[in-house]
């Protein structure tokens, strides 16, 4: 399969709520080890074992349209945020429809799979995240 179509999924029976994709994501996005800065969220219920949610950006392209500037294309199935173009007005938070456009320091934030080749899916101990 190539770049078109490419997005992350999680196996939730080897999560375990470790949240180093989270730290890994902010760290090489922003060098901030801090959850709250990453463009991937997991909701994991630490009582019961489990992951109760995934939130990534799935590349659908409706934050693409939703732009009034042009600072968002889809180039080979990947969503980009050209942050030079970005008036940080933030349209495109609210068209997501999965809430995956998260607001960081005032500016859109979103996966871009870091480029096609997503640092969560290689720093996952357990193997969890992958792209399909």
């Amino acid at each position: 399969m190539g770049v078109q179509g490419k997005r992350l999924t999680i196996d939730p029976n080897l999560c375990t709520g470790c949240l180093i994709c989270e730290l890994i994501c902010s760290f090489s996005k922003l060098r901030k080890f801090n959850p709250l800065k990453s463009a991937l969220r997991i909701e994991f219920n630490y009582e019961l074992s489990r992951l109760e949610g995934f939130n990534v950006c799935s590349q659908c392209g409706t934050c693409v349209t939703s732009c009034p500037v042009g600072a968002i294309s889809k180039i080979d199935g990947i969503v980009i945020i050209d942050y030079d173009k970005c008036v940080g007005c933030l349209a495109c938070v609210s068209r997501c429809p999965t809430g995956s456009i998260y607001v960081v320091d005032n500016k859109p934030y979103k996966c871009d799979l870091c480029g096609g080749t997503p640092l969560c899916v290689k720093y996952c101990v357990r193997g969890a995240i992958n792209v399909v």
